[in-house]
């Protein structure tokens, strides 16, 4: 493993430049310190609650400890953060609010009095949508979540199996995870998305599809079927080597992804992402394809127009800068307008359909070339045409989710890395 970093950052550097050319630096520093970000017409807004009671060993994700302690001056400063985005970007258009975590569902007043501020200082023209945990999905959470005008829901289900939350260090049981999104679904939600994993130790195809048959059952209209990330700087590692269990291999990993894919087209579910399978007209549950982003809490990126800035990691730091009337953003990297053009497309793939009549508005001069290696993808069996636009197959979307694994996630390990050592870091190289 050691080897092959070197050989894949080769890979990335020479992708890099073949892209983008030598002018764009990909390195996060210090903000200057008078940075502000450009005023916005219009926008979406991501707040990470950073609160769990069990730290899952394979989530990569800024995380505290619960205290209801902790509750109140989180409010705080995350109600701080939000003035601060409305004096320096504007009280702009919001198109969607994500609330992630952590465990939002732990800190749900919180939630509610961040929205609300969210409501007044900006205008909110689009869908709120929240991550919830099985543990804390009760009658009472169903009502204050509809309370808050929160019309798109996720669970985190990850499996229905006792043998596969235990192995990725779940503590609920399977009858909890389905009580809940059986509660979800009943309340009428726009959207209700259940979160399963595979590619989990032990797990077979037919467990995989099990799971799916058993959301859909309880009346999920999306599923996002994720693998097991081996974030370094996450505990699973260190916990798949302590229990002697080793993830599937390759072909097992592609043999489960294409259970999906054929349970998909039985069960009538379409593909809105690598990952995602949605039934009907519900709308879309995305907590990652927005065109722009402010984000507020311990560990956010704001995707701004002309950059990308990540707020601290660590929950004093963040909690001190916000709470004390200034930005909490640690590192920032301008994006010129080329590498803008190729964020756009990565995320288009993303959504496995690429709209052709928009590349050359996006990509300018680089569309001829990304029409090229779309031909070639299509010969290759990769893709397919039809009305504008061209969509992956299910070959497609398994590679890219394969690139994701080995080219993309090293950029989130290597700046989330770095993040994590130090509050306040002063450069991170990618």
């Amino acid at each position: 493993m050691a080897r092959a970093l070197p050989v894949r950052q080769m890979a990335t550097g020479l992708v890099r430049r073949l892209l983008v050319g030598a002018g764009q630096r990909w390195q996060f520093d210090v903000p200057p310190a008078d940075w502000v970000p450009p005023r916005l017409e219009r926008t979406s807004l991501y707040l990470h609650v950073p609160f769990c009671r069990h730290a899952c060993p394979y989530c990569p994700y800024t995380k505290v400890r619960y205290d209801d302690a902790l509750v109140g001056g989180f409010t705080d400063a995350a109600l701080a953060e939000v003035e601060w985005w409305a004096r320096a970007a504007g009280g702009c258009d919001i198109t969607s609010v994500y609330v992630g975590g952590g465990t939002p569902t732990l800190a749900l007043d919180s939630v509610a009095a961040v929205v609300d501020r969210i409501r007044s200082r900006f205008r909110l023209t689009g869908e709120v949508a929240i991550e919830t945990n099985p543990a804390d999905v009760d009658d009472t959470t169903v009502a204050r979540l509809r309370d808050m005008g929160v019309a798109l829901v996720s669970l985190g289900v990850q499996s229905f199996r006792p043998a596969h939350l235990e192995a990725i260090g779940r503590t609920y049981s399977p009858a909890t995870a389905e009580d809940a999104l059986g509660r979800l679904v009943s309340a009428g939600f726009a959207s209700v998305n259940a979160d399963l994993m595979f590619a989990l130790p032990g797990q077979t195809a037919e467990d995989v599809v099990a799971d799916l048959d058993r959301a859909a059952g309880l009346g999920a209209n999306q599923v996002t079927t994720y693998p097991l990330f081996t974030f370094p700087y996450t505990p699973v590692g260190r916990y798949l080597r302590l229990t002697g269990v080793k993830l599937p291999s390759l072909r097992a990993r592609r043999t489960q992804y294409r259970a999906i894919c054929r349970w998909s087209t039985r069960r009538g579910f379409d593909r809105v992402s690598v990952w995602g399978f949605k039934k009907g007209s519900a709308p879309r549950y995305s907590s990652v394809t927005r065109a722009g982003y402010i984000g507020i809490g311990p560990g956010a990126g704001s995707h701004l127009p002309g950059g990308f800035a990540l707020n601290s990691f660590d929950y004093a730091a963040w909690s001190d800068a916000a709470r004390g009337g200034g930005p909490a953003v640690a590192l920032w990297m301008p994006f010129s307008q080329q590498l803008a053009g190729w964020w756009w497309l990565y995320w288009r793939l993303y959504d496995t359909r690429i709209p052709l009549d928009q590349l050359g508005a996006t990509l300018g001069r680089d569309a001829s070339r990304v029409r090229s290696w779309l031909r070639l993808g299509e010969l290759a069996g990769l893709a397919s045409q039809r009305d504008g636009t061209m969509t992956l197959t299910d070959a497609g979307a398994f590679w890219l989710h394969l690139a994701q694994n080995y080219f993309a996630l090293d950029y989130v390990n290597t700046l989330w890395t770095a993040a994590r050592r130090r509050p306040w870091p002063t450069a991170v190289s990618l």
